[in-house]
């Protein structure tokens, strides 16, 4: 069976993607962000995604067996009062209409729950026969929290909770207070680290249980109309919960244009920085909130198997507690937690349930676009840009980095989501410190306290973070060593733990030649590894969106494909 999932619609969604599945294996995903240069697509049908996924098939539509999208969509716009189109025919036309995507009929197009889907992605590609599943996030149709089951290819949902009491908008709205933005949640994890939790109820509006949690700052039936969701007005009532019960007011914040970068950029009235303890706050309540879920969950099933999926799932400080509950005997968090995962989720369950075997993942999700080394060469040579070819990229590359340098690390495959595993990324070695600071600030221009993580050889984890489980997707934090801690200072967080990816030849073969490299110089085989992008921009995608980044931050060095860039004497951004 040939599947194309999608998620995205034309101004009602975020993070728009496509994925191609062929007889149960993934063949191509990519998302919509990385073409369009909009970071998450807001409101972006998946056009540029979905063409990509069909060209690295060598088919078209006409070769499609059905379009499974990760949104209930015609449930979702009737419950809300909201007009749907008259049958599938004008449905698909607006999603992918003929003009880009000529075809001679139809296929088939079905609307997958979005919890479904999101299930279906931890579940089916985890390799797992069987296992407890939590999906957590904003919300779906009118879910924000589900507790199901996998057995034997399907899925028993058990509970769930809804869009009012959604962890994942609670966990929003703080970030909004905070001055952060309420999109920001991953910046407000790493800055939790940095305070003290205070009152885990939030002045009463959380409540807990062994195996539960209650809301109180929102009524659980809230219910939007004219809106496809219940975001903006959910976050609204915790606001208000928050500034009636909180000493600290909230970090308003206003938009200005910043002549230094031509761009509309945040301004608050306080640094977020001040926030740090609402910060540890928030994330000790969705930690307790979510574990109690887990151990009620795990008792009803039985399971010791768990397995997570929704946006939530990328929380990695609450994977880490997860992974290290004593019921939790084995985790997969599956690394397209957010709804770009839909897009996978949606095919492969629209494929189980065509009676395609779902190959499980391997560690790598490389599924997105590439560029030959002449492709690459001609357009270096079109832009007029020096380089050089050495005869071994990675010890090249290496020795920069042993000499203090941070590199771009542009090869093979796009990656999915938004944390860089070795194909999309900028490196440096994880000491001394200093290195941390000079990443954030010079070169990302960030936040100081932003943390960053390593990607080591697995054959050092042991020894660095003291576990030999492979943890391939940067998505669990795990305490560090001493050794480790003594050899990563810049990718080691306040609370000693750092954010993993253990390299396997087998899976990545350059990349882990790479941090080999690195260690024949350094000693230890593991490179500091963060996303190759710039401020509020995606992850780059192609050798001209890397050349865009390369010069425009203080890189040293950019290692395109087989070719090495250097960044001329005296620019270097040391």
């Amino acid at each position: 069976m040939r599947v194309l999932g999608v998620n995205g619609w034309p101004g009602a969604s975020h993070d728009g993607a496509a994925c191609l599945v062929v007889d149960g294996d993934v063949i191509a995903l990519a998302e919509e962000e990385r073409f369009t240069r909009d970071k998450h697509a807001y409101g972006q049908a998946p056009l540029h995604a979905a063409a990509h996924c069909l060209a690295e098939g060598g088919l078209t539509l006409d070769d499609i067996d059905v379009v499974a999208h990760g949104w209930d969509l015609p449930t979702l716009f009737r419950d809300r009062g909201l007009d749907w189109f008259a049958d599938d025919t004008e449905a698909l036309e607006h999603l992918l209409p003929k003009a880009l995507f000529p075809r001679s009929r139809d296929p088939r197009l079905t609307f997958v729950n979005h919890h479904i889907a999101h299930a279906a992605s931890a579940y089916l590609l985890s390799g797992r026969d069987r296992g407890a599943i939590l999906v957590l996030d904003g919300q779906g149709e009118n879910e924000s929290t589900t507790l199901a089951v996998g057995v034997d290819g399907g899925i028993k949902t058990l509970r769930s909770h809804t869009p009012g009491w959604s962890l994942g908008y609670f966990y929003a709205a703080v970030c909004d207070y905070s001055g952060l933005g309420a999109d920001a949640a991953g910046k407000m994890m790493g800055l939790a680290s940095y305070g003290t939790p205070q009152d885990l109820t939030m002045g009463g509006a959380l409540a807990f249980t062994d195996e539960d949690f209650t809301v109180g700052a929102v009524p659980a039936g809230l219910r939007s109309t004219g809106g496809t969701d219940e975001e903006n007005a959910t976050i609204r009532h915790w606001m208000e919960h928050l500034e009636k019960t909180l000493r600290q007011p909230p970090n308003r914040s206003v938009r200005r244009f910043d002549p230094r970068t031509g761009r509309y950029a945040r301004v608050t009235d306080h640094d977020p920085f001040d926030y740090r303890d609402l910060a540890a706050t928030a994330q000790a309540a969705l930690e307790r909130a979510v574990m109690g879920l887990v151990r009620g969950l795990l008792r009803e099933t039985g399971e010791t198997t768990l397995m997570v999926a929704g946006g939530v799932g990328f929380n990695a400080t609450l994977n880490g507690k997860l992974l290290r509950m004593p019921e939790v005997e084995d985790l997969f968090v599956q690394p397209l937690a957010g709804d770009q995962g839909v897009s996978l989720g949606a095919a492969v369950w629209v494929a189980a349930e065509g009676g395609d075997r779902i190959r499980p993942m391997d560690g790598s999700v490389a599924w997105g676009p590439q560029w030959a080394p002449d492709r690459i060469r001609h357009i270096l040579d079109a832009a007029g840009t020096a380089y050089t070819e050495p005869g071994d990229i990675a010890a090249a590359t290496a020795e920069v980095l042993a000499q203090g340098g941070v590199a771009g690390w542009f090869q093979g495959r796009a990656e999915g989501g938004p944390r860089a595993l070795g194909h999309r990324s900028m490196v440096a070695v994880p000491a001394p410190e200093s290195t941390r600071d000079r990443v954030n600030i010079r070169i990302k221009d960030r936040e100081a306290w932003r943390p960053f993580a390593p990607s080591m050889q697995e054959e050092a984890a042991a020894s660095l973070i003291g576990t030999s489980t492979p943890l391939p997707y940067m998505i669990v934090t795990t305490p560090v060593t001493d050794v480790g801690a003594e050899a990563m200072p810049a990718v080691v967080h306040r609370d000693r733990t750092t954010r993993p990816q253990t390299v396997s030849a087998a899976v990545d073969p350059l990349y882990h030649r790479l941090i080999g490299a690195v260690g024949e110089h350094t000693g230890t085989p593991v490179v500091l590894n963060t996303s190759f992008n710039g401020r509020d921009e995606p992850v780059v995608c192609s050798p001209q969106d890397a050349l865009a980044t390369f010069h425009r931050v203080p890189l040293d060095a950019l290692a395109l494909g087989p070719f090495l860039l250097r960044r001329p004497t005296g620019e270097a951004g040391a």
